[in-house]
């Protein structure tokens, strides 16, 4: 009886290992998906497009390579991006708020390095002016639910031009930027001086001649306070500092940006010009930035309002400033 035990063992795992192979010709495995992969021809192709549509040119082969090396590395993280928003929608409240509130494209930025546009396109240094005493509006002040100051002609590119002591389309200084409106005693209006997303020559005379609005000073909303800031950007649109280092942030599209980002390392300037709430009770403000309107929705991206960290999105509510009449 024990010799038998032996034969029986094998004789069951033979009959294991057909089952097993009879169930695998039965159900055979699919073939691997088709790679999504894009060729080297093809992104050349892209490139090529891309270069046309921003009207690109390089001094020379070599520097035209690096660049498509750069666009190439950009466009994959791109598509990284949107295949972990895919990846991530549907989680609910567990899934990454950077990775489902906002989405990516391509833009003119594609040929530069993180670093690169940090250097090229944002960036400030102490300016030598005193910022003015926080001026606190009082908590019980009426504040409307929504705000967006675009639909009244309140927001102007002049101050892309005018500013010496900034940078233009690089970013600036709301301080002086202020503070050349108050010492010309005010400002045109979008419709006289339309916002181009290029910094072009000052128009000194619509801006010393032409104004829509008086500007006497400028004031500091209260640090740290979305709610302070909340009330001053219903009387007027606020400018407001805030990090715009992330390449989520420089291939923002659309959505409300979350992050990433460094609250306390803020590097640019944007002007908060409304806020609202979305249907699914997500609330954001509205800012208006400097990189054309090939960025972002139309040159503007919404920053989630009221967030938990005092700073603000980006650090958006540690200094803002806003003109005085």
């Amino acid at each position: 009886m024990a010799s038998s035990k032996p034969l029986l063992l094998g004789l069951l795992l033979s009959i294991t290992c057909l089952l097993q192979v009879l169930l695998v010709a039965a159900n055979p495995q699919p073939p691997p998906p088709p790679s999504c992969d894009k060729s080297d021809k093809e992104l050349r192709f892209m490139f090529s497009q891309w270069m046309a549509k921003y009207a690109k040119h390089y001094s020379c082969p070599e520097e035209q390579e690096k660049r498509y090396q750069v666009w190439k590395g950009n466009t994959n993280f791109i598509g990284a991006f949107r295949s972990q928003t895919q990846l991530s929608s549907g989680v609910g409240a567990f899934a990454p708020q950077t990775i489902t509130d906002s989405v990516v494209g391509m833009n003119r930025f594609g040929d530069l390095t993180s670093t690169e546009f940090v250097q090229q396109f944002t960036g400030f240094n102490a300016t030598g002016f005193r910022s003015p005493k926080p001026t606190p509006i009082s908590p019980h002040s009426w504040q409307p639910c929504c705000v967006d100051w675009r639909s009244s002609g309140a927001v102007t590119g002049v101050m892309v031009d005018c500013d010496t002591g900034s940078f233009g389309c690089s970013g600036g200084h709301s301080d002086t930027a202020l503070n050349l409106v108050a010492s010309r005693g005010g400002i045109t209006s979008e419709e006289k001086y339309p916002y181009t997303g290029v910094q072009g020559s000052c128009d000194v005379g619509k801006l010393l001649f032409d104004h829509s609005a008086s500007v006497s000073g400028f004031a500091a909303v209260p640090p740290n306070d979305e709610r302070q800031l909340a009330l001053a950007v219903a009387r007027q649109p606020v400018t407001v500092y805030i990090d715009a280092s992330a390449q989520e942030f420089q291939f923002y599209k659309g959505g409300v940006y979350k992050g990433p980002c460094n609250p306390g390392s803020v590097n640019h300037a944007v002007t908060i010009v409304g806020y609202c709430e979305n249907f699914g009770g997500e609330k954001y403000w509205i800012a208006k930035n400097s990189w054309s309107n090939d960025w972002g929705e139309q040159g503007y991206v919404y920053l989630a309002k009221d967030v938990w960290w005092p700073q603000g999105t980006c650090g958006l509510a540690t200094s803002p400033f806003y003109p005085t009449v």
